[in-house]
């Protein structure tokens, strides 16, 4: 086990940000989720940023019905990544959960993952386990979804990998060189992400400057301190298809990567794990390392194919 300076908490209280852009058309599932929890000493911030839809309408009457809401909306488009920093932050408890707009939770989510912290110092992160779900299970328009613009075969290929994505994980634990072997063999899991936390510990994680896969060396970061735990008794309800994407050249420009971030998008993170976890560590997990930078060059190729058939298709 590894050791860290945690104190258990008597009366512990949970801070939940909830990151927003959008969300019309499955936001109330969440929000509502959130507020059936049988945990009920909470503060929920909803971080809206910049929507162009209703969300604000639907957030501001969430927040006049229930005084645990605080809804924020941002003056401009601040980025996913600072989006959900923004929400840490403004955390003002002792565990921090985030939850996506367009996921749900089991209502014993915050009661069973708290359980797991209060009672085990060595444990930095507890998650449910997960159980996706598509646009077909809610009656959602399969037009508003990002594949939607994806040829067939490019549809069932991302849907599938990306189901596969959110049940490939578990617990971590052991040694350091362990626990980084083993996470990242399971980079791609997204639900992580949503586990519950440390306010504190998490913040100290945090890195200034986004990259892509930023979330993963956030991930190393936190497993320095100790272990990731995942509950069999809770869901976490995952949305595997998403409202929209801009695409993964977007998120290079976002981070402001450099030419050769560009054309390799993982690049920065390689560089971030030679930097943080040092050479030994690199060379020890240089396979997957290089498999992550080649499917950053793959998924330029569909995102630049996707864009140039998006383009031929207005010409004519």
């Amino acid at each position: 086990m590894t050791e860290n300076n945690s104190k258990i908490i008597s009366n512990p209280k949970v801070s939940i940000g909830l990151p927003v852009y959008n969300g019309e058309n499955i936001l109330r599932r969440s929000i509502d989720s959130i507020l059936s929890q049988t945990f009920s000493d909470f503060e929920l911030i909803i971080s809206d940023n910049a929507s162009s839809d209703s969300t604000p309408i639907i957030c501001q009457d969430y927040a006049k019905r229930d005084k645990r809401i605080r809804y924020v909306r941002q003056k401009k488009n601040i980025g996913v990544y600072r989006n959900y920093f923004f929400l840490v932050n403004e955390a003002k408890f002792e565990y921090f959960l985030w939850v996506a707009s367009d996921d749900y939770l089991d209502p014993n989510f915050l009661d069973e993952n708290l359980k797991i912290l209060t009672e085990n110092d060595n444990i930095v992160s507890s998650v449910g386990k997960v159980k996706p779900f598509g646009a077909e299970d809610i009656g959602l328009n399969p037009t508003k979804i990002e594949t939607a613009q994806y040829p067939k075969f490019l549809q069932q290929y991302v849907k599938m990998n990306r189901r596969k994505k959110m049940t490939d994980t578990g617990p971590i634990f052991g040694s350091f060189d362990k626990k980084i072997r083993t996470f990242l063999k399971i980079t791609k899991s997204l639900r992580r992400w949503y586990g519950l936390y440390r306010t504190e510990q998490l913040r100290q994680c945090f890195i200034e400057k986004p990259f892509i896969n930023v979330e993963v060396a956030i991930f190393l970061n936190l497993l320095k301190m100790g272990d990731f735990y995942e509950c069999d008794n809770t869901f976490l309800y995952e949305f595997d298809e998403g409202i929209s994407s801009k695409g993964i050249l977007n998120s290079i420009k976002v981070a402001k990567h450099n030419f050769i971030g560009t054309i390799f998008p993982f690049q920065p993170f390689t560089f971030w794990c030679l930097k943080n976890l040092g050479l030994k560590q690199v060379l020890k997990n240089l396979d997957t390392l290089t498999l992550m930078n080649l499917s950053g060059g793959f998924a330029i190729a569909v995102d630049l194919y996707l864009k140039l058939r998006q383009f031929f298709s207005k010409k004519h």
